[in-house]
């Protein structure tokens, strides 16, 4: 279970790779945010690991489109010894790792909204009801679409009602679903809730 609040996209992309990804991910994570703008072959070298073995996490966090990468062509420097024996390389190639925030934050928006809309087919033909207010006076019924209109308490995860019973008082009392179907599908969706929340909180 996500907890507490994700203050930067620097905070929210160490939660998604500790969550979703391995051990070597998180490494190589951490040290690319630590130096803002590296090579494949320096995290390689740094971190005794071979350069196929970084290329192969590198990759797949720019498949997932978590970091960014820049290529930056080198020439060759020509000198004495290498002249006239037809070396005919002119340079070479290095990609360069950093973190991009706003392409990051647009992407993981993307990817919600994509998770979302996905839960909301596969729900449409089972159950329209998501959870449920128990008070007597309320009773608010809440589907899948309203995730975004719901509040959490953040002590124990619970989904918190946010039905106006007055002018000027919520409801706020603990949402209830039954089943264990929706026991997971509603853990699945506190995650995306507090991804959310962190997302629309976090300041370019």
């Amino acid at each position: 279970m996500l907890s507490g609040t994700l203050n930067v996209p620097e905070d929210i992309l160490r939660k998604i790779i500790r969550t979703f990804f391995s051990d070597l991910h998180v490494i190589i994570v951490e040290f690319i945010l630590k130096q803002h703008y590296i090579t494949e072959y320096s995290i390689s070298k740094e971190l005794n690991l071979g350069i196929d073995r970084t290329r192969l996490v590198t990759n797949n966090l720019i498949h997932e489109k978590l970091i960014n990468y820049e290529e930056r062509i080198f020439k060759n420097l020509k000198n004495h010894e290498n002249r006239g024996k037809g070396n005919k390389k002119k340079g070479f190639k290095l990609r360069y790792l950093y973190f991009d925030k706003i392409s990051f934050i647009y992407n993981i928006k993307k990817k919600i909204k994509v998770l979302i809309s996905k839960s909301l087919k596969d729900n449409l033909n089972t159950k329209n009801s998501f959870l449920m207010c128990p008070r007597k006076i309320c009773r608010q019924v809440y589907k899948i679409k309203d995730i975004q209109n719901l509040s959490i308490n953040r002590h124990n995860g619970e989904f918190l009602c946010t039905n106006t019973l007055t002018s000027n008082i919520l409801c706020g009392s603990k949402l209830v679903g039954d089943g264990s179907k929706l026991e997971k599908e509603t853990n699945d969706f506190k995650i995306i809730k507090i991804f959310i929340d962190s997302i629309n909180s976090t300041k370019k």
